[in-house]
């Protein structure tokens, strides 16, 4: 793979992880996600 886009590849990782980190700031969001994963039990 080149450079460029190895580089282009770990920035949007990084964004996508930097979203899904800044979601779990609202706790709201974190119950409800662990309450629907349990409804499927």
């Amino acid at each position: 793979m080149r450079r460029p886009a190895r580089l282009l590849l770990w920035c949007a990782a990084a964004l996508v992880l930097a979203g899904v980190f800044a979601a779990y700031l609202n706790p709201h969001l974190a119950v409800d996600l662990a309450a629907r994963l349990w409804a499927c039990f």
